[in-house]
């Protein structure tokens, strides 16, 4: 199996096996952050879970595919207002090195994050 059909098969999968472990509404996430491999297999995940654009946020416009980063800085960078002022309900999926996979849940709510250094 190669990669791009690895994680648009293995992404959806686990994200809906945890919503359904779990009993979580995807409508009642407030986004869903993905490894930021490529612009084109983000977009195939997120159509195959049937997510409305505005809960998928990408960077990869500003950092390409920061490799094990790009979750973390994509959540910094694109969804940093929205972590200060509201509670929020986030799923992430990563996936990649060695054809492994993982998907979580997690709430914040008030949290600050510093702006992102560049050197």
């Amino acid at each position: 199996m190669n990669v791009f059909s690895f994680g648009i098969s293995k992404a959806p999968e686990t994200i809906n096996k945890l919503c359904d472990k779990f009993n979580i509404d995807k409508e009642l996430v407030s986004a869903f952050l993905f490894h930021q491999a490529n612009l084109f297999m983000n977009e195939k995940i997120r159509k195959k879970l049937k997510l409305p654009v505005e809960k998928v946020p990408y960077s990869l416009k500003n950092f390409g595919n920061t490799s094990s980063a790009s979750i973390p800085l994509t959540l910094v960078t694109e969804w940093n207002e929205k972590l200060i002022h509201e509670k929020q309900h986030i799923i992430a999926c990563g996936f990649g090195v060695g054809l492994s996979w993982g998907s979580v849940y997690f709430e914040t709510e008030n949290i600050i994050c510093s702006n992102v250094v560049e050197i």
